[in-house]
């Protein structure tokens, strides 16, 4: 307990120290989009109003742009898990607007109950600009497994999205991704098998960040203020 309560104090630390950096373009993340009450769930009318205020306001980009760019209107769509309810209420609106987005698909979640199918992404990676991450092969917290079962998780995941949907996987989101959840070493481990890695420190990105890409939770209770 006192472990967490440290690290829930020194993320918000980190997070306050560096929202004086200017913004050069933000990274959303999203779970479910269903009217279930869920505390990570967004209304499905209420993502229809996120998108199309970012449609008509700023650029929903892919992660490589925003960091090229380095454009504060630059903004990149993330799911997290990753829900049904995203193939639903969310996936039409995002193939209609003709926008990418990232799907951080975690391996124990794929085909099961409630979650994607595998049929339902290759619609989607046919249909729309989705791209596909990795959310590693269980929904653990890094920091509290086994150095070996971790990496074995991080080579495994990356390996089995990629056979199954034919796409190069480069972009990698840690399942809880705060302080807490994983450790300086989990992040450098995740480093030799992705390209960019995706936390949740609710900032914008700038580029002393690097390859590190801080995401900003969005749900019912927080977007309108996340999307002015």
């Amino acid at each position: 307990m006192f472990k967490r309560l440290y690290y829930i104090i020194a993320q918000r630390l980190y997070v306050l120290n560096r929202k004086t950096k200017p913004s050069q373009g933000k990274v959303y993340m999203f779970h479910k989009v269903a009217d279930d009450g869920d505390v990570y769930a967004i209304r499905k009318e209420n993502f229809v109003k996120v998108i199309d205020q970012l449609f008509k306001n700023r650029n929903i980009v892919d992660i490589e742009t925003l960091l090229r760019e380095k454009d504060p209107r630059n903004v990149v769509i993330s799911f997290d898990d990753v829900y049904e309810s995203v193939y639903f209420n969310a996936y039409p609106l995002l193939k209609e607007k003709d926008v990418p987005y990232y799907l951080f698909i975690c391996d124990e979640f794929l085909n099961k109950d409630g979650y994607l199918s595998s049929k339902m992404v290759l619609e989607m990676l046919k249909d729309s600009k989705a791209i596909i991450g990795s959310h590693l092969d269980r929904h653990v917290m890094a920091r509290f497994i086994e150095r070996t079962d971790l990496e074995k998780g991080l080579s495994s995941s990356k390996k089995k999205l990629e056979e199954e949907f034919g796409v190069k996987v480069d972009c990698f989101a840690f399942p809880f991704g705060s302080m807490y959840a994983c450790s300086k070493e989990d992040i450098e481990m995740a480093k030799g098998y992705y390209d960019h890695i995706f936390m949740t420190y609710d900032l914008p990105y700038h580029e002393d960040y690097g390859n590190i890409i801080p995401r900003m939770n969005m749900n019912d209770s927080v977007f309108e203020g996340k999307i002015k």
